[in-house]
C-alpha cells in the first residue's frame, strides 16, 4: 500500500513531493476539462499515452521515481486526520426517503417519457429540453405500466453537498447512538474534519448519511430522480460527472428502468424509474398467486400474495450512478444508497409467527420494515487532500484506493448497541478495495445472505469469504454474549497494495497487530454494548432460510 500512499512518519520533503506531484496531475485535469489543453496535446508531450496512461513522470505520477528515495514510487500523501482519532463518533443510520402517494408528484407520471419543453441554462446550449431525461418514444416506454401501476412514489434528487436539515433515520436515537435527527448534518466525514466543498461530495438529496428505500413486494414504485448538479461540466472538483443514470442493482426491472449507462439524463432533468418489486418467475411460475411463501407484507401484519417464484425473494439491493464510463467516480462522490426489500419471508418485523416469516432480528413496532434492529452499513474507502477535501485520481487507471475507512460516509465510528441479535445489511461501497469482515474477538456471526439473496441455510463463520465491489453480505450478530460496557469492533482482513485486486488475506491477529503497510486493514467500526434489550428478543434465525428446489 505504500507505493500509493506515503507513511505519515514520511520526511517532509517526500510528503511535499508527494503532495506536488499531485497538484500537478490535478492542474492536467483542470485544463483539459475546460478545453485549455487536448488529448492530443497530452500524447504530443509525452504526459500520457495513446491509450489514456499516465506515464511515470517525476514530479507528475505517483508512481515515478521519488528524487528522495531511490527505486521508490513518489507516493500519495496520505490524508491528514487534523487530530481526529478513530471511534469518537457515532455511526448515523441511513436517511430513509419518504413514501408518498403518487397523485403527490407533479408533472404526474407517464408511460413515455414526459416531452414537455423547458428553458435549458447557457452551459447545457440554451434554448429548450424535455422535463424528462428518459428517451422519448415507445421503445423507452416503461414495461408493464398498465399491469403494475405505481402505487407509491419516492422522490429524490441529486445535488451539491448541503446541511441535512431533515433527517429521518426510522428509529428513535435510542437506537441510533443518541444521535438527535434535528440537529444538522453537515457534509463532512468526522464533526472535526472539514465541511466538503459542493462541488467534491454529491450524495444524494446533497446529504449525508446515504438513503435508504423502502420497498415491499406487490407495491410498485415510482422512483422520480431530479439532476440538480451543475450545469457546467467543469464545476466538478476535479473528478465526477454531472450527468447520471440510475442503477437499481439486482433488480427485476425493464431494461428502460435499469440504469442503462447511456441513458443518462442531465442537469435540470429527471427521469421516472418505475419498479414493478416482482418475483421472477411473474409470468410462467406461480402464475395464480396461490404460494403463501411468495408474497407481501400488508399494514395489518397480513400478506398480499403474487405471482412468481419464492426462492428469489430479494432482500438487500442498493441503488446507485451508472453513468458510462464514470460510474466509479460518482459514487465514491456519494451516489449510492440501499433499497431493503420486504416479502412474506423477510417481513420485517421478528414477532410475527405464521409459518411463513422467518423473523429475522428487526422490531415489531410496524407491520413490516421495522429497523430498529435491522441496520443498514455502507463500506467504503476514502481520501482526502491536504485541505480536508474529498480525492479522487482520475489517473490511477488500476482501480482507486483511499487509505482512510468510512462506515456511511463517516470515519470510522462507534455504534451504540442492545445485548441482543442484530441483522447487518452491509454493502460493499468502494471502488476498487475488497474486504473481508471478522470481529476482533474472533466470535462467530451467522452469514444469511448475499448480494440480495437469502441463502439456504445460515452460515456460521468466524470470518467471511471476500466481499467484492458492490456485492452485499447480511450478517447476524448476537450481542447477549456480551456484557454491558464491553465493545467489540469490526475488523477488515484483506490488505491491498493496488487497486488491481487483493494482495493477502491476513489473519485476525496480523490484522489487529498494526503492522500492515495497507491502512485500511483493522478495525473500523466499534460496536459498544451500552443495556439490555428494550423489549425482548423474539427474533430468530432458522435453520432454513430459502430451501433448494
Amino acid at each position: 500500500m505504500r507505493s500509493v500512499y506515503l507513511s505519515p512518519k514520511a520526511s517532509r520533503a517526500r510528503l511535499r513531493e508527494a503532495e506536488n506531484a499531485r497538484n500537478n496531475r490535478r492542474e492536467i485535469v483542470k485544463a483539459y476539462s475546460t478545453g485549455q489543453i487536448s488529448r492530443r496535446d497530452l500524447i504530443r508531450w509525452g504526459v500520457i499515452t495513446a491509450g489514456g496512461l499516465l506515464l511515470p513522470i517525476n514530479g507528475l505520477s505517483p508512481f515515478a521515481s521519488s528524487v528522495y528515495a531511490d527505486g521508490i514510487p513518489t507516493g500519495a500523501p496520505p490524508s491528514p486526520l487534523f487530530g481526529v482519532q478513530p471511534f469518537s463518533q457515532p455511526m448515523p443510520r441511513f436517511d430513509v426517503l419518504p413514501r408518498n402517494a403518487v397523485g403527490t408528484l407533479n408533472p404526474a407520471p407517464t408511460k413515455e417519457a414526459n416531452t414537455t419543453q423547458h428553458p435549458l441554462p447557457p452551459e447545457l446550449g440554451g434554448g429548450t429540453g424535455p422535463i424528462e431525461g428518459r428517451p422519448p418514444g415507445p421503445i423507452w416506454a416503461h414495461q408493464l405500466f398498465d399491469r403494475f401501476p405505481p402505487r407509491v412514489a419516492v422522490e429524490m434528487s441529486t445535488e451539491p453537498a448541503k446541511p441535512n436539515l431533515t433527517y429521518n433515520p426510522g428509529v428513535p436515537p435510542s437506537l441510533n447512538s443518541g444521535i438527535n435527527p434535528a440537529t444538522p448534518i453537515q457534509p463532512r466525514f468526522h464533526p472535526n474534519l472539514p465541511i466538503q466543498r459542493p462541488d467534491k461530495l454529491w450524495p444524494f438529496n446533497g446529504t449525508v448519511p446515504p438513503k435508504l428505500m423502502i420497498c415491499r413486494y406487490g407495491e410498485p414504485i415510482l422512483f422520480r430522480h431530479h439532476n440538480n448538479l451543475p450545469a457546467d461540466v467543469t464545476n466538478n472538483g476535479g473528478f465526477g460527472r454531472h450527468t447520471t443514470s440510475t442503477h437499481e442493482h439486482n433488480g427485476h426491472h425493464g431494461a428502460e428502468n435499469d440504469g442503462f449507462t447511456g441513458a443518462f439524463f442531465f442537469p435540470t432533468e429527471f427521469y421516472d424509474y418505475h419498479y414493478p418489486i416482482v418475483l421472477a418467475g411473474v409470468t410462467t411460475i406461480n402464475t395464480a398467486a396461490t404460494d403463501p411463501r411468495a408474497a407481501g407484507p400488508d399494514d395489518s401484519g397480513g400478506t398480499i400474495r403474487v405471482p412468481g417464484d419464492f426462492r428469489e425473494t430479494m432482500s438487500s439491493h442498493w441503488f446507485h450512478d451508472h453513468m458510462f464510463s464514470f460510474t466509479s467516480q460518482n459514487v465514491y462522490k456519494g451516489m449510492a444508497g440501499m433499497f431493503n426489500i420486504y416479502s412474506a419471508l423477510d417481513r420485517g418485523n421478528e414477532a410475527i409467527n405464521d409459518g411463513v416469516n422467518l423473523r429475522l432480528p428487526s422490531g415489531t413496532a410496524k407491520s413490516f420494515g421495522n429497523l430498529d434492529y435491522d441496520v443498514n452499513l455502507l463500506v467504503a474507502d476514502k481520501a482526502w487532500d491536504q485541505n480536508g477535501q474529498l480525492f479522487f485520481d482520475i489517473f490511477d487507471t488500476d482501480g482507486f484506493l483511499g487509505d482512510v475507512m468510512t462506515v456511511n460516509l463517516a470515519f470510522k465510528p462507534f455504534f451504540e448497541v442492545e445485548r441482543r441479535k442484530y441483522r447487518f445489511r452491509i454493502l460493499n461501497g468502494a471502488s476498487s478495495r475488497f474486504f473481508k469482515f471478522s470481529l476482533s474477538d474472533g466470535s462467530p456471526f451467522f452469514l444469511i445472505a448475499n448480494d440480495g439473496n437469502l441463502l439456504p441455510s445460515p452460515v456460521l463463520l468466524t470470518q467471511t469469504d471476500e466481499l467484492g465491489i458492490a456485492e452485499r453480505y447480511d450478517i447476524v450478530i448476537d450481542f447477549s454474549r456480551y456484557s454491558i460496557g464491553q465493545r467489540v469492533s469490526l475488523v477488515n482482513l484483506t490488505e491491498h497494495d493496488d487497486g488491481r485486486g487483493p494482495k493477502d488475506d491476513l489473519t485476525l491477529a496480523e490484522a489487529l497487530a498494526g503492522t500492515s503497510s495497507d491502512p485500511c486493514v483493522g478495525k473500523f467500526l466499534e460496536f459498544r454494548v451500552v443495556r439490555n434489550p428494550a423489549q425482548p428478543d423474539v427474533s430468530q434465525v432458522p435453520a432454513v432460510l430459502i430451501p433448494n428446489p
